[in-house]
């Protein structure tokens, strides 16, 4: 929900909107447009109002304001573009949940080998539960589901939290670790040295130089 002083800052912005298209609209009216879209961040909501400014003539509505709205949801194409890599079980997909529920539609076709059929059905079922969103004001929510795939996992799942569609929190226990990285020289160790590798600290170096010492001797 937006704060108080931000409610105050979408009226002006609504009032001020309206100015540049030709339209006028009471304060009380903003008020109550205020209401509805209570629940979108003001930075998104300045944004849909400067493309009404810009694409708008004559009457500013809610209709037209929710249209601009970036939500986070995908386009239906793009939400299919991504769900059909859930059909290979290696790959991992960062996707939204009503593209999840969507794919759940399209998989049992998708299963039989019916790919063709399946894209329409994702579309439609898609297409059904994105108006059902924005219909309850509803922005994306991403969840992931896991592939087999180690190394792809752990690029895709970076990716995601880079462009905050994930929190790290969510995904850091799926990352790949990092290979540890060798002290010694392990074939010098074969032939009785005691040899520092070369990704080795300067703090194991000293160690491991005290600890050849002390066999010398």
């Amino acid at each position: 929900m937006l704060a108080d002083h931000e409610q105050d800052r979408l009226v002006e912005l609504l009032v001020v909107t309206a100015e540049v298209i030709g339209d006028q609209l009471r304060p009380t009216a903003a008020a109550y447009m205020v209401q509805d879209l209570d629940c979108y961040a003001l930075p998104v909501l300045d944004k849909a109002l400067a493309s009404c400014r810009r694409e708008l003539k004559g009457r500013l509505s809610l209709a037209a304001i929710l249209e601009r709205i970036d939500d986070g949801h995908p386009a239906p194409n793009e939400a299919w573009a991504v769900a059909i890599q859930a059909a290979d079980e290696r790959a991992t997909v960062v996707w939204t949940t009503i593209t999840q529920q969507a794919w759940n539609v399209a998989l049992p076709l998708v299963e039989a080998g019916d790919k063709i059929a399946a894209r329409p059905a994702f579309l439609e079922a898609y297409t059904r539960l994105l108006k059902d969103a924005r219909a309850a004001r509803q922005q994306a929510a991403y969840g992931l589901s896991l592939g087999f795939d180690a190394a792809s996992r752990s690029a895709v799942l970076s990716d995601a939290v880079a462009k905050g569609l994930l929190q790290h929190e969510q995904v850091a226990d799926h990352l790949q670790l990092a290979a540890p990285v060798a002290t010694f020289n392990p074939v010098a160790l074969l032939a009785g040295k005691v040899e520092a590798a070369p990704g080795a600290n300067e703090k194991i170096r000293a160690r491991l130089e005290e600890l050849a010492r002390e066999l010398a001797a």
